[in-house]
C-alpha cells in the first residue's frame, strides 16, 4: 500500500461549518490537498484539470512541483507559466494543493479608488456580514497598476517552501483588463487554507494571469458569495512526510493560572 502523506485514508472527506447556525448554502468550498504540506515539501499530488472541474468552475492552486500557478475561471482551468503568460493547463498536469467553488454570488458591488492591496483587502472585509465565512470573489474591470508573481519549478522537494517564495519571479502590467478570481479563508482556520485574501488574476485577452501581489485602481465590479462550509479531499502521494500542526497559543486571559 502507498503511503499518504498524513496518516488518513486516501480522499477522505472532512467538512467543516464556520458558522453553525448560518442560512444553508448551495456552495462549498472544495479543497483538494493541504497548505501544510506544501511547507513540509510535498510538492506532487494527482488531481487533474478534469476532475478539479467536477468540484467548481472557478479556484485558485499550484501544479506539481510548483511548475506554475493554477486559476479556474468560467470552468476553464489555466496554467501561469514562470513569465505570467497563460495556457490553458494540459490535460495530464497534476496539481498537490487545489481550491475549486461554484461561484453562486449573492452580492454586487462597485469599489473605487483603491491603492493597494491592503487597502483591497479593507474594503472587502467592510462587506463582510462575519468574518468567520469564507468569501469567494471575481472583480472584473480596468486595473491602473498590477504586481504579480508566478511560480517556477522546484528541482528537488529538499527545497523548504519560505525559501523557495524568497525566489518567485515578479512582474508589473499598467492598464489592464481582466478578471481576479479571489478567495478570503478566515484568520482561524489558518491550519486548514490559506488565511485572509488570495488572488489570482486571468487578463482578458487569456494571455497573462498572476499570483496578486499589488494593485491600484480607480473603479471594478465585485462579485461576492458568502460560502460556510469547506470539504478538504487528501492527494496519495508517494512520499511520506509528516505533518507538523503547530498548537494555537492560548489567549493570557484564557489560561488556567
Amino acid at each position: 500500500m502507498k503511503p499518504f502523506f498524513i496518516s488518513v485514508s486516501f480522499l477522505a472527506l472532512f467538512t467543516l461549518n464556520s458558522a453553525a447556525f448560518a442560512a444553508p448554502t448551495d456552495n462549498v468550498i472544495e479543497q483538494y490537498g493541504f497548505p501544510l504540506a506544501l511547507v513540509n515539501q510535498v510538492y506532487t499530488g494527482d488531481i487533474t484539470p478534469a476532475e478539479m472541474l467536477k468540484k467548481g468552475q472557478f479556484g485558485l492552486g499550484t501544479a506539481d512541483n510548483l511548475d506554475g500557478e493554477l486559476v479556474a475561471l468560467n470552468g476553464v482551468v489555466y496554467k501561469i507559466e514562470v513569465d505570467g503568460s497563460l495556457i490553458k493547463a494540459p490535460a495530464n498536469l497534476a496539481a498537490p494543493y487545489m481550491t475549486m467553488f461554484k461561484f453562486n454570488p449573492n452580492k454586487r458591488i462597485t469599489l473605487k479608488n483603491v491603492s493597494s492591496l491592503a487597502l483591497l483587502g479593507e474594503k472587502l472585509k467592510a462587506t463582510m456580514s462575519s468574518k468567520n465565512s469564507f468569501y469567494a470573489y471575481k472583480i472584473t474591470g480596468t486595473f491602473n497598476y498590477l504586481k504579480m508573481a508566478s511560480a517556477q519549478k522546484v528541482k528537488n522537494d529538499s527545497v523548504p517552501l519560505m525559501e523557495y517564495l524568497k525566489t518567485r519571479v515578479m512582474y508589473t502590467k499598467q492598464n489592464i483588463k481582466g478578471t481576479l478570481v479571489g478567495l478570503y479563508t478566515p484568520e482561524y482556520l489558518g491550519n486548514i487554507s490559506i488565511p485572509g485574501m488570495h488572488f489570482h488574476f486571468v487578463s482578458n485577452d487569456y494571455k497573462l494571469g498572476g499570483h496578486l501581489e499589488g494593485i491600484s485602481f480607480d473603479e471594478v465590479t465585485v462579485e461576492i458569495e458568502e460560502i460556510n462550509k469547506i470539504n478538504l479531499t487528501l492527494p496519495q502521494v508517494e512520499k511520506f512526510r509528516t505533518i507538523e500542526l503547530k498548537q494555537a497559543a492560548v489567549p493570557a486571559a484564557n489560561k488556567h493560572k
